[in-house]
């Protein structure tokens, strides 16, 4: 008798269905952005990514949907309301296990998954200390990255 039931793997799917901060942004272009940041440094995280988006050509407010998860929350992206239109999803710092997504990412390499394409990025803090200090390479990747998914 075979001792395993199963001859497929199982992934747990996060059973949180909303985030604790909320979604914002309109997403008027199906781009979705996932960062961590402390509660303090929240709104000085999403300034930057609102100066990042904007040298692209990305309003974050209107064309994006920006969501903050707090330290080690996991959420089922499958199970936010307008996920399946979804066209761009950046995941700063956040492994995709966190939102129930079972495929392996690269740092800067756009996966593409159905209609959808995942980038995996450094976290928003770390770019954002590395600019501060006056360092590009974090922040030369993610332009590279811009570049190439919107055509700037």
């Amino acid at each position: 008798m075979n001792s395993t039931f199963f001859d497929f793997h199982l992934f747990p799917v996060p059973e949180q269905a909303q985030p604790i901060n909320g979604i914002s942004g309109a997403g008027n272009q199906g781009i979705w952005v996932w960062y961590e940041a402390e509660a303090a440094q929240q709104a000085e995280m999403e300034g930057f990514l609102a100066k990042v988006f904007g040298a692209a050509k990305i309003d974050l407010a209107q064309q994006a949907k920006h969501i903050c998860l707090t330290k080690e929350e996991s959420i089922s992206f499958s199970r936010l309301e307008g996920h399946k239109t979804a066209k761009f999803v950046f995941l700063f710092g956040i492994s995709g296990r966190r939102l129930g997504l079972h495929f392996q990412l690269h740092p800067y390499q756009p996966v593409h998954f159905g209609s959808t394409t995942f980038i995996l990025t450094d976290s928003i803090a770390a770019i954002f200390e590395e600019r501060q200090a006056g360092g590009k390479e974090k922040s030369g990747q993610l332009w590279r990255t811009l570049k190439a998914c919107f055509h700037v």
